[in-house]
Protein backbone atom coordinates (compact mmCIF):
# COMPACT_ATOMS: atom_id res chain seq x y z
CA UNK A 1 0.00 0.00 0.00
CA UNK A 2 1.60 3.33 -1.12
CA UNK A 3 0.90 6.31 1.54
CA UNK A 4 1.35 9.52 0.60
CA UNK A 5 0.84 12.99 1.85
CA UNK A 6 -1.80 15.62 0.49
CA UNK A 7 0.55 18.69 -0.23
CA UNK A 8 -2.78 20.91 0.70
CA UNK A 9 -0.82 22.74 3.73
CA UNK A 10 2.69 23.35 1.93
CA UNK A 11 1.32 26.18 -0.35
CA UNK A 12 4.31 28.15 0.90
CA UNK A 13 7.04 25.47 -0.06
CA UNK A 14 8.69 25.11 -2.85
CA UNK A 15 9.19 21.50 -4.17
CA UNK A 16 12.89 21.21 -2.68
CA UNK A 17 11.43 21.62 0.59
CA UNK A 18 8.60 19.34 0.02
CA UNK A 19 10.60 16.93 -0.80
CA UNK A 20 12.58 17.30 2.46
CA UNK A 21 9.33 17.36 4.42
CA UNK A 22 8.11 13.82 2.26
CA UNK A 23 10.97 11.87 3.58
CA UNK A 24 11.38 13.44 7.03
CA UNK A 25 7.41 12.52 7.40
CA UNK A 26 8.00 9.21 6.41
CA UNK A 27 5.64 8.74 3.25
CA UNK A 28 6.02 7.21 -0.28
CA UNK A 29 5.12 10.21 -1.92
CA UNK A 30 2.35 13.00 -2.53
CA UNK A 31 -0.87 13.77 -3.46
CA UNK A 32 0.26 16.65 -5.24
CA UNK A 33 -2.73 19.90 -4.93
CA UNK A 34 -3.11 21.89 -7.83
CA UNK A 35 -5.15 24.83 -6.61
CA UNK A 36 -4.35 28.24 -7.52
CA UNK A 37 -1.58 29.99 -5.51
CA UNK A 38 0.37 26.86 -5.64
CA UNK A 39 4.03 26.33 -6.57
CA UNK A 40 2.33 24.41 -9.71
CA UNK A 41 -1.59 25.56 -10.49
CA UNK A 42 -4.12 25.39 -13.59
CA UNK A 43 -2.02 28.63 -14.87
CA UNK A 44 1.55 26.87 -14.85
CA UNK A 45 0.33 23.28 -14.88
CA UNK A 46 1.13 22.67 -18.74
CA UNK A 47 5.06 23.97 -18.26
CA UNK A 48 5.70 22.72 -14.63
CA UNK A 49 3.84 19.44 -13.81
CA UNK A 50 5.81 17.16 -15.74
CA UNK A 51 9.38 18.82 -14.31
CA UNK A 52 8.28 18.86 -10.88
CA UNK A 53 7.43 14.76 -10.72
CA UNK A 54 10.38 13.85 -12.51
CA UNK A 55 12.22 16.03 -9.23
CA UNK A 56 9.90 13.69 -6.93
CA UNK A 57 10.26 10.71 -8.95
CA UNK A 58 14.07 11.04 -8.85
CA UNK A 59 14.12 11.98 -4.62
CA UNK A 60 12.67 8.12 -4.79
CA UNK A 61 9.06 9.70 -4.46
CA UNK A 62 6.08 9.02 -5.73
CA UNK A 63 3.15 11.80 -7.43
CA UNK A 64 0.33 9.12 -7.97
CA UNK A 65 -2.36 11.48 -8.10
CA UNK A 66 -3.24 15.19 -7.91
CA UNK A 67 -5.89 17.49 -6.63
CA UNK A 68 -7.43 20.05 -8.28
CA UNK A 69 -9.48 22.88 -6.41
CA UNK A 70 -12.94 22.60 -5.30
CA UNK A 71 -14.72 24.61 -7.63
CA UNK A 72 -13.35 21.99 -10.40
CA UNK A 73 -17.00 20.78 -11.12
CA UNK A 74 -17.18 21.07 -14.99
CA UNK A 75 -15.34 19.44 -18.30
CA UNK A 76 -15.78 23.05 -19.95
CA UNK A 77 -13.40 24.75 -17.71
CA UNK A 78 -10.84 26.21 -19.36
CA UNK A 79 -8.07 24.55 -17.19
CA UNK A 80 -9.40 20.87 -17.56
CA UNK A 81 -7.79 20.14 -20.76
CA UNK A 82 -4.62 21.49 -20.24
CA UNK A 83 -4.43 19.93 -16.60
CA UNK A 84 -5.46 16.34 -18.30
CA UNK A 85 -2.72 16.86 -20.98
CA UNK A 86 0.21 17.88 -18.51
CA UNK A 87 -0.99 14.80 -16.09
CA UNK A 88 -0.61 12.36 -19.43
CA UNK A 89 2.54 14.12 -20.20
CA UNK A 90 4.13 13.89 -16.60
CA UNK A 91 2.53 10.42 -16.14
CA UNK A 92 0.72 11.10 -13.36
CA UNK A 93 -2.89 8.95 -13.65
CA UNK A 94 -5.61 10.40 -11.23
CA UNK A 95 -7.16 13.49 -10.64
CA UNK A 96 -9.49 14.35 -7.92
CA UNK A 97 -12.52 16.69 -9.28
CA UNK A 98 -14.27 19.05 -7.12
CA UNK A 99 -17.47 19.52 -5.20
CA UNK A 100 -21.04 19.45 -6.35
CA UNK A 101 -22.64 21.65 -3.98
CA UNK A 102 -25.61 20.26 -1.99
CA UNK A 103 -27.99 23.33 -0.69
CA UNK A 104 -31.71 22.19 1.14
CA UNK A 105 -34.40 23.84 -1.45
CA UNK A 106 -31.75 24.99 -3.99
CA UNK A 107 -30.39 22.01 -5.76
CA UNK A 108 -33.44 19.36 -5.99
CA UNK A 109 -31.47 15.70 -5.50
CA UNK A 110 -32.69 13.65 -8.62
CA UNK A 111 -32.26 16.75 -10.84
CA UNK A 112 -28.88 18.02 -9.51
CA UNK A 113 -27.60 14.33 -10.04
CA UNK A 114 -28.69 14.51 -13.56
CA UNK A 115 -27.02 17.36 -14.29
CA UNK A 116 -23.78 16.15 -12.42
CA UNK A 117 -23.33 12.95 -14.51
CA UNK A 118 -23.75 15.28 -17.44
CA UNK A 119 -20.83 17.00 -16.81
CA UNK A 120 -19.26 13.83 -15.48
CA UNK A 121 -19.93 12.53 -19.50
CA UNK A 122 -17.58 15.07 -20.10
CA UNK A 123 -14.84 14.21 -17.53
CA UNK A 124 -15.06 10.65 -18.82
CA UNK A 125 -14.46 11.70 -22.65
CA UNK A 126 -11.21 13.57 -21.48
CA UNK A 127 -10.39 10.76 -19.46
CA UNK A 128 -10.05 8.62 -22.30
CA UNK A 129 -8.20 11.21 -24.32
CA UNK A 130 -5.64 11.71 -22.04
CA UNK A 131 -5.95 7.97 -20.65
CA UNK A 132 -6.46 9.26 -17.10
CA UNK A 133 -9.14 8.95 -14.17
CA UNK A 134 -10.81 11.18 -12.61
CA UNK A 135 -12.22 10.78 -9.10
CA UNK A 136 -15.32 12.04 -7.12
CA UNK A 137 -14.46 12.25 -2.85
CA UNK A 138 -16.98 11.24 -0.17
CA UNK A 139 -17.56 14.68 1.81
CA UNK A 140 -20.22 15.06 4.26
CA UNK A 141 -22.97 17.99 3.18
CA UNK A 142 -21.81 17.76 -0.88
CA UNK A 143 -23.37 15.23 -3.07
CA UNK A 144 -21.64 11.64 -3.05
CA UNK A 145 -20.96 12.39 0.43
CA UNK A 146 -21.48 8.59 1.09
CA UNK A 147 -21.31 5.59 -1.15
CA UNK A 148 -24.95 4.74 -1.68
CA UNK A 149 -25.14 8.64 -2.77
CA UNK A 150 -21.62 8.03 -4.69
CA UNK A 151 -22.97 5.63 -6.96
CA UNK A 152 -26.06 7.62 -7.94
CA UNK A 153 -23.63 9.76 -9.85
CA UNK A 154 -20.68 6.84 -10.76
CA UNK A 155 -23.01 3.97 -11.80
CA UNK A 156 -22.33 3.12 -15.53
CA UNK A 157 -19.23 5.16 -16.07
CA UNK A 158 -16.30 3.29 -17.12
CA UNK A 159 -14.34 2.43 -13.84
CA UNK A 160 -11.05 3.19 -15.52
CA UNK A 161 -12.10 6.87 -16.07
CA UNK A 162 -14.30 8.08 -13.58
CA UNK A 163 -13.49 6.18 -10.17
CA UNK A 164 -14.75 6.37 -6.16
CA UNK A 165 -12.68 8.39 -3.92
CA UNK A 166 -13.47 6.99 -0.33
CA UNK A 167 -12.85 9.09 3.13
CA UNK A 168 -12.42 6.84 6.12
CA UNK A 169 -13.24 10.15 8.18
CA UNK A 170 -15.95 11.49 6.09
CA UNK A 171 -17.64 8.11 5.95
CA UNK A 172 -17.44 7.45 9.43
CA UNK A 173 -18.92 11.19 9.89
CA UNK A 174 -22.41 10.02 7.88
CA UNK A 175 -22.70 7.11 9.41
CA UNK A 176 -21.19 4.28 7.00
CA UNK A 177 -19.55 1.55 8.11
CA UNK A 178 -16.56 1.53 5.89
CA UNK A 179 -16.24 -1.97 4.88
CA UNK A 180 -19.71 -1.80 3.27
CA UNK A 181 -18.65 1.53 1.97
CA UNK A 182 -16.17 -0.74 -0.44
CA UNK A 183 -18.62 -3.33 -1.09
CA UNK A 184 -21.06 -0.48 -2.38
CA UNK A 185 -18.58 0.77 -4.99
CA UNK A 186 -17.03 -2.26 -5.88
CA UNK A 187 -15.06 -1.84 -9.01
CA UNK A 188 -14.87 2.08 -8.81
CA UNK A 189 -12.53 2.26 -5.74
CA UNK A 190 -9.46 4.05 -7.11
CA UNK A 191 -8.33 5.97 -4.10
CA UNK A 192 -8.30 6.48 -0.38
CA UNK A 193 -7.90 9.22 1.89
CA UNK A 194 -7.34 8.90 5.20
CA UNK A 195 -8.37 10.72 8.26
CA UNK A 196 -10.05 10.51 12.00
CA UNK A 197 -13.24 12.39 13.22
CA UNK A 198 -14.75 13.31 16.66
CA UNK A 199 -17.58 14.65 17.62
CA UNK A 200 -17.36 18.22 19.99
CA UNK A 201 -20.81 19.36 21.74
CA UNK A 202 -20.76 23.26 21.33
CA UNK A 203 -22.87 24.01 23.81
CA UNK A 204 -23.50 24.13 27.89
CA UNK A 205 -23.69 20.09 28.87
CA UNK A 206 -27.02 21.23 31.24
CA UNK A 207 -28.73 22.45 28.13
CA UNK A 208 -31.44 19.62 27.87
CA UNK A 209 -31.13 19.64 23.71
CA UNK A 210 -27.03 18.76 23.02
CA UNK A 211 -25.49 20.62 19.64
CA UNK A 212 -22.62 19.24 17.62
CA UNK A 213 -20.15 19.75 15.31
CA UNK A 214 -17.57 17.60 13.70
CA UNK A 215 -13.73 17.73 14.09
CA UNK A 216 -10.95 16.13 12.50
CA UNK A 217 -8.14 14.78 15.06
CA UNK A 218 -5.33 12.13 14.71
CA UNK A 219 -5.71 9.29 13.74
CA UNK A 220 -6.73 6.60 16.62
CA UNK A 221 -8.62 9.65 18.58
CA UNK A 222 -11.86 9.62 16.55
CA UNK A 223 -14.85 7.43 15.22
CA UNK A 224 -13.04 5.47 12.47
CA UNK A 225 -12.31 2.00 13.03
CA UNK A 226 -8.90 1.47 11.46
CA UNK A 227 -9.35 -2.37 12.02
CA UNK A 228 -12.49 -2.34 9.77
CA UNK A 229 -10.82 0.10 7.12
CA UNK A 230 -7.61 -1.82 6.79
CA UNK A 231 -9.86 -5.39 6.82
CA UNK A 232 -11.83 -3.92 4.06
CA UNK A 233 -9.44 -2.91 1.62
CA UNK A 234 -7.83 -6.16 1.88
CA UNK A 235 -11.14 -8.33 1.54
CA UNK A 236 -11.30 -6.42 -1.95
CA UNK A 237 -7.58 -6.74 -2.42
CA UNK A 238 -7.16 -3.03 -2.90
CA UNK A 239 -3.39 -2.04 -2.40
CA UNK A 240 -3.23 0.97 -3.51
CA UNK A 241 -2.82 4.90 -3.26
CA UNK A 242 -4.20 6.10 0.15
CA UNK A 243 -3.58 9.63 0.79
CA UNK A 244 -2.76 10.66 4.39
CA UNK A 245 -4.82 14.23 4.92
CA UNK A 246 -3.59 15.56 8.64
CA UNK A 247 -6.78 18.12 8.54
CA UNK A 248 -6.14 18.65 12.33
CA UNK A 249 -5.19 21.69 13.81
CA UNK A 250 -2.09 21.73 15.71
CA UNK A 251 -0.71 24.67 18.39
CA UNK A 252 2.33 25.35 16.27
CA UNK A 253 4.29 24.45 12.77
CA UNK A 254 6.35 21.83 14.99
CA UNK A 255 3.74 20.23 16.71
CA UNK A 256 1.54 19.98 13.24
CA UNK A 257 4.76 18.24 11.67
CA UNK A 258 5.36 15.42 14.54
CA UNK A 259 1.71 14.79 14.24
CA UNK A 260 1.87 14.38 10.59
CA UNK A 261 4.76 12.30 10.88
CA UNK A 262 2.93 10.05 13.63
CA UNK A 263 -0.11 10.25 11.39
CA UNK A 264 1.78 8.37 8.61
CA UNK A 265 3.90 5.98 10.98
CA UNK A 266 0.60 4.80 12.94
CA UNK A 267 -1.49 4.17 9.40
CA UNK A 268 1.63 1.70 8.27
CA UNK A 269 1.28 0.27 11.58
CA UNK A 270 -2.61 -0.10 11.88
CA UNK A 271 -2.10 -1.89 8.15
CA UNK A 272 0.86 -4.29 8.80
CA UNK A 273 -1.21 -5.54 12.12
CA UNK A 274 -4.38 -6.34 9.49
CA UNK A 275 -2.01 -7.75 7.25
CA UNK A 276 0.01 -10.20 9.49
CA UNK A 277 -3.88 -11.48 10.04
Amino acid sequence: MEFVLFSKFWRDLNVGQMIERTHHLGADGVDFAIRPGYVVNPDNVTAELAPTVARFRDAGLSVSMLTLDCSFTSPNDPTAEPIASAMQKAGVPVAKLGYYQWKAGKTPYWDTVKRIREALEGFQALAEKYDITFVYHTHSHFFGQNTAQLMDLLSGFDPKRIGAYLDTGHLAYCGEQFPMAVDIVGDYLTRVSFKDTAFQRTNDISEELPAWKRVIVPAGYGVANWRDVFCGLRGVGFDGVCSVHCEFEAESEEEFIELQKREVAFLREQHAAVSAG
